[in-house]
């Protein structure tokens, strides 16, 4: 696979984040049954998506195993959620706490790989900084924040990864 084919699967993917990140930004307000939907649905588009993408581009990606452990699990988390939408606000907070953790280490592990190849990869090591911080602030501060400070902290984080997406690809083109 070509790096302009990678790249377009960069850019696609950062699109589709910050998407996501916007329609969890516009509604953060919204019932718990209804958020759980929709953060079910982010996490399962994101988590096929994740799955597919590590597959087709497996000569670019150190860890393969990693990366589609990442994306089974933001996808088993998504189908999860959808199935069960009543699940206690505490283990929803909890489950994203914990996929912001994990993402922000892939996050990391991509930028780390691809130094030598992609120019302005430091946006991905920010955008995964800001997961970090997202996730610990998630899993630290469960009992305490309220249901939609996480949305808009997701939101946030989920905007900034697909902003740093974008940013890599526009950055890179030839």
């Amino acid at each position: 696979m070509s790096e302009k084919r990678l790249l377009n699967f960069i850019f696609i993917e950062g699109l589709l984040l910050t998407i996501l990140g916007l329609c969890v930004l516009i509604l953060p307000k919204l019932t718990s049954l209804t958020f759980g939907v929709m953060l079910s649905s982010a996490f399962i588009t994101y988590g096929l998506y994740k799955v597919i993408i590590s597959i087709i581009n497996k000569n670019y990606i150190s860890n393969i195993i990693w990366s589609i452990f990442l994306g089974a699990f933001i996808l088993t988390l998504g189908i999860l959620l959808l199935m069960v939408p009543k699940v206690s606000l505490l283990w929803l907070i909890a489950l994203t706490g914990v996929f912001f953790l994990l993402e922000s280490i892939s996050s990391v592990a991509f930028m780390s790989k691809m130094r030598s190849i992609f120019n302005y990869v430091e946006y991905k090591g920010f955008a995964g900084m800001i997961l970090f911080l997202v996730g610990l602030i998630i899993v630290v501060g469960v009992p305490v924040l309220s249901f939609w400070i996480v949305s808009i902290l997701c939101g946030i984080a989920i905007l900034i990864k697909g902003m740093s997406k974008i940013t890599l690809a526009i950055a890179n083109k030839k």
